[in-house]
């Protein structure tokens, strides 16, 4: 690049961040005397124009930044409207690079010319992307394949740019510090460059290939099981991907696709399963989830085709563990649940509460107050909150900008923190990506799809009991009296080999059809919920289930209610 295009690019980057910075500043002082019919006027151009600047900038320099903006145009649940709709441009094609350019790259990694190589090759990318622009090509063999090759010097490109980007949240951090987006370009700084090696992601193609099953006969009965496709790696170097050719139309081209007749439901479903195996059965993924990365077959039935594995997260199995653990207790944690616990001759139920959420937080390095339910409340909100239309957008962060301001005014009240400690303490950011990748709006249709994955995370050590796995009850924070006595009884009984399974079951739905005379007590549980009858305990009644609370309340020393 040169020290001369390196120091433009930067004043660009700073001077345009300087720039919208001042300018909602401004807007802040000046809304305090408009009219609040006027406000949101004064808020939407404001928007407007910041988002042109944006936009402008972005394509101008390439590079990391477009990868930020094809990101930020995904998250229609955060961003105003119009940086939605402005910025989903960068999801289409960027101007592509010189064909010379291409060709030498191409001759200079593989070692080989361009008539040796392939029979035919297009001139024009089928894409340009911030890294590499794709073309379409037939081998010396025959066979259909598209090319990927990395553009002159991005490399230089992106790791200037992820100094700037560093150095822009710094600065966002010191002047707002309740927006410290540290964590978040941290994580980016050391993933991004991965990127840079497409040997690394034609390894990540594979591997995450061989997970899903897409090259085997996969069992059509298992609940787990994904039907995606993914293309097959013929070769690679540093600059240089050759991908088997698959012909499908972009996910967010909807008239092509309605013209297909694709299920949308359907394919959205089947892409959330995939992230979930990938997720918590594999614990590893792909952590750039934008449309450009997606194809839909044309070929019925029209199965959705995952591309670019160049940044991937890999996670322990302690951490897929603690967000499988964090995912179910969330989906639970508003409603009052059950966890049934199933033994060789009698049940055991016990309440569920936040100190699941607060145990699989701590696993996960986020450390919070057991007595201060409003710091998990927070996190959960973010976390698991259904997605939002971009019309809805600017609605939905002022309520949830409400409902955090008074959150941390408990939180304040009751860690005794002073303003500016209030502002800067933010449990949200710190877990930003596992938000982003997880739950990056994930409806609640969705999160059931994603619940068999999560839950066989937590189900592997108990199916095999601790015969098999000493560590079968995974070693978290005790935070209760309670937990620790459960934690003492379940190794008790684990270890006389008394454990058959875990179950969860809302215990107030059987008191509640009891009473109202839908059940009777002597009804087996199986006979209403199929799958409870699982591992011999088809003899089990209702009556069984509600003397059990009884019971295990009493056996842990606490009052029954």
């Amino acid at each position: 690049m040169g020290w001369g295009n390196i120091y433009k690019r930067r004043v660009k980057v700073f001077s345009l961040a300087i720039l919208i910075y001042i300018d909602y500043k401004v807007l802040q002082h000046r809304e305090k005397w408009t009219k609040n019919s006027k406000r949101a006027d004064l808020w939407d151009k404001a928007h407007e124009r910041n988002a042109r600047r944006v936009l402008k900038l972005i394509v101008k320099l390439e590079g990391l930044w477009v990868k930020l903006g094809q990101y930020l145009s995904t998250r229609a649940d955060v961003l105003p409207p119009a940086y939605i709709r402005l910025l989903k441009q960068l999801q289409d094609s960027l101007p592509p690079r010189p064909l010379k350019e291409v060709c030498q790259t191409i001759t200079t990694e593989l070692g080989k010319s361009m008539a040796d190589l392939f029979l035919n090759f297009d001139n024009t990318p089928l894409a340009t992307a911030s890294i590499a622009q794709v073309h379409r090509a037939t081998l010396a063999d025959g066979k259909e394949v598209v090319v990927k090759v990395q553009h002159e010097g991005i490399k230089e490109i992106i790791l200037e740019d992820l100094k700037n980007a560093k150095s822009i949240v710094d600065w966002i951090a010191w002047a707002e510090p309740q927006y410290d987006f540290n964590p978040m370009i941290d994580e980016w700084c050391k993933e991004a460059p991965k990127e840079l090696d497409f040997n690394h992601e034609a390894e990540n193609t594979r591997k995450v290939s061989r997970n899903l099953g897409c090259k085997s006969n996969c069992d059509d009965n298992n609940i787990n099981r994904v039907d995606v496709l993914i293309p097959e790696v013929i070769t690679s170097s540093e600059k240089v991907l050759i991908l088997e050719y698959m012909d499908g139309v972009r996910l967010n081209d909807s008239e092509s696709l309605q013209a297909l007749g694709v299920d949308k439901q359907k394919l959205v479903e089947e892409i959330t399963r995939a992230y979930a195996h990938q997720i918590y059965v594999d614990g590893f993924f792909n952590g750039d989830p934008h449309p450009g990365n997606f194809l839909v077959s044309k070929a019925p039935p029209h199965r959705p085709v995952l591309l670019d594995f160049g940044l991937t997260k890999k996670l322990s199995f302690p951490m897929k563990q603690a967000l499988a653990k964090m995912f179910l207790a969330s989906a639970e944690f508003i409603a009052f649940w059950f966890l049934l616990v199933f033994t060789k001759g009698y049940t055991l139920l016990f309440a569920g509460d936040h100190v699941a959420l607060l145990s699989s937080f701590a696993e996960m390095g986020l450390k919070l107050r057991l007595d201060i339910p409003e710091q998990v409340m927070e996190i959960s909100s973010v976390f698991f909150r259904n997605s939002t239309p971009a019309n809805e957008a600017h609605q939905t962060m002022k309520s949830f900008a409400d409902r955090r301001t008074k959150n941390l005014k408990v939180l304040q009240e009751k860690m005794k923190l002073n303003e500016k400690e209030v502002k800067r303490f933010n449990p949200v950011i710190s877990l930003y990506l596992a938000e982003s990748f997880i739950n990056n709006g994930c409806t609640h249709s969705l999160r059931g799809i994603m619940r068999p994955f999560a839950e066989s995370v937590l189900q592997c050590n108990v199916n095999r009991g601790p015969a098999f796995n000493a560590n079968w009850i995974h070693d978290t924070p005790v935070l209760s009296d309670v937990e620790n006595k459960l934690r003492k009884l379940l190794i008790e009984l684990g270890n006389t080999d008394k454990v058959l399974g875990i179950q969860e079951l809302q215990q107030e739905w059987f008191t509640g059809w009891v009473d109202k005379g839908k059940l009777k007590l002597e009804d087996k549980v199986a006979n209403i919920w199929p799958e409870f009858g699982s591992n011999g305990k088809t003899k089990l009644r209702v009556h069984h289930v509600l003397k059990s609370h009884i019971w295990f309340a009493q056996r842990l020393g606490q009052p029954y209610t």
